[in-house]
């Protein structure tokens, strides 16, 4: 497998001047990041005409379509962003059990090789004006034993957008996970509050401005809506560019 690895990261890489990177991280499972980050990348690739590559370095849990399992965020990523890589660049490890990386890695007998990851990343983003990472869970989410995602980010000092949910419980847990970025030095772009549910209620309603009031230095980029089946069967790029655009401030994703 890693011959194959090391194939597919040389077919991958060209020789250009190395951009931007935005890791979307969350403040919990289930928030929504495939959709932003799909949103993202379709945004760049169709209203900013750059060349997008997307990753999403471990994905747990994959989507049973017919006989086969299939990496399905990679999937959606990849379509969103229009990138021709081959998925096994995009998602180097995809795993069937729908838990922590390190969890399912154990069950499948995987040994998750951060340096291989790694070299895919450092092609990756050598090869596009901007590389959007997805990341699984939020930031202390396990990849191997001692080594979490935050790890993760901090050794590719990635600009993070935190992805949070819009309801009830969600100043605790974004407080929580900005806290924990800026206390490893990593710079936060911003906060994008995901309507996961479209239920208007008073805490979706005083959330955004109570966020505002305690971030400070980090911003409240904006609502991105409640949207049914966005990322369900196939992916619309431009529907998901246009919500993007008419709910996002996306200059500041670019503020590296």
């Amino acid at each position: 497998m890693r011959r194959l690895f090391d194939r597919l990261v040389t077919s991958a890489c060209i020789d250009n001047t190395v951009m931007k990177v935005i890791f979307v991280t969350g403040t919990d499972t289930g928030i929504g990041k495939t959709v932003i980050s799909s949103a993202v990348s379709a945004f760049f690739s169709l209203r900013k005409q750059m060349n997008v590559g997307v990753m999403k370095p471990f994905e747990c849990g994959l989507s049973k379509t017919d006989k086969d399992l299939l990496p399905w965020d990679a999937i959606c990523l990849r379509e969103a962003s229009g990138s021709n890589d081959d998925l096994n660049i995009i998602s180097p490890y995809t795993l069937e059990a729908p838990v922590a990386p390190e969890v399912a890695a154990m069950l499948e007998h995987v040994d998750l090789d951060i340096s291989l990851v790694d070299k895919i990343f450092q092609n990756l983003k050598k090869s596009h004006d901007l590389l959007v990472i997805e990341g699984a869970g939020g930031v202390l989410v396990p990849i191997r034993e001692n080594f979490f995602f935050i790890d993760l980010i901090q050794k590719w000092n990635a600009p993070t957008l935190v992805v949070s949910r819009l309801g009830l419980g969600t100043i605790n847990h974004t407080l929580l996970t900005i806290h924990l970025l800026k206390e490893r030095g990593i710079k936060v772009l911003g906060v994008i509050l995901n309507d996961t549910i479209g239920l208007g209620d008073l805490p979706t309603q005083t959330n955004p401005a109570i966020l505002r009031k305690y971030l400070l230095d980090v911003p409240i980029l904006g609502i991105f809506p409640h949207v049914k089946d966005l990322i369900k069967g196939n992916v619309d790029r431009e529907r998901m560019a246009d919500i993007l655009a008419k709910n996002i401030d996306t200059d500041a994703l670019l503020e590296q």
